[in-house]
């Protein structure tokens, strides 16, 4: 993407495009030899842009090298979609086995590029909840403080529940509520699971929306059966 630098969207989407049928060929080709080592049959190629704490790994900074100054700008959203729609284009051109999620993920706790926009103030909660809109995961490793009610934490499930039923995708949360700690701070999980700066979660109540208990009922997709 360096090499594509200001160059127009057509570009950079098949920029994206041919390094992912590159990657996932060779990803093809790497399993199937595995398979015929170990006598297995060969399973599926997932194209999922899965990060991790290591320089070098990051999504956050894939969507920085697109033009974004942080992860959580204006744009952001526009431009995770765009990733996620070129790797899929071209992963699918590349293999006939192609499964899973097949998307970005983006936990905050695991990417450091994810992590410096916290830590700048450039990207919020409700901010990555619309990015979940467009990619394979939902509110994803993020620290909140531990005094933060469990009505509040309820609400903010049920909204990702929303989006994952309303627009039938994959989407889920794994929020952390740290016992003893506030925004600012800052929580060492360890390993591929990072460190992530505590992040202030929206302090007005859901408490009666919660507490009415009982099941929201399934939602209508379509009239036209």
């Amino acid at each position: 993407l360096e090499k594509v630098r200001g160059e127009n969207f057509e570009v950079l989407c098949e920029t994206i495009k041919k390094t992912a049928f590159k990657v996932t060929r060779v990803g093809q080709l790497v399993a199937q030899e595995a398979s015929r080592l170990l006598n297995i049959p060969f399973g599926i190629v997932d194209l999922s842009l899965a990060p991790t704490p290591a320089i070098g790994d990051s999504v956050a900074d894939i969507l920085c090298e697109i033009g974004l100054e942080y992860a959580g700008a204006p744009g952001t959203t526009a431009a995770l979609a765009l990733l996620n729609d070129q790797v899929k284009k071209g992963g699918v051109m590349a293999s006939s086995y192609v499964g899973g999620l097949s998307g970005a993920f983006i936990p905050v706790s695991e990417d450091q590029g994810m992590i410096n926009a916290v830590q700048a103030g450039a990207i919020t909660l409700e901010k990555l909840e619309a990015m979940t809109c467009v990619c394979s995961v939902g509110l994803d490793m993020i620290a909140i403080p531990g005094d933060t009610k469990a009505t509040t934490i309820s609400g903010m499930i049920a909204d990702e529940m929303a989006l994952g039923m309303i627009n039938q995708k994959t989407t889920a949360c794994r929020l952390i509520p740290v016992i003893g700690k506030g925004v600012g701070e800052q929580v060492e999980f360890g390993g591929l699971f990072g460190y992530a700066p505590i992040m202030p979660v929206n302090q007005f109540s859901c408490d009666d929306f919660i507490n009415r208990g009982g099941r929201i009922p399934a939602p209508i997709h379509s009239f036209k059966n």
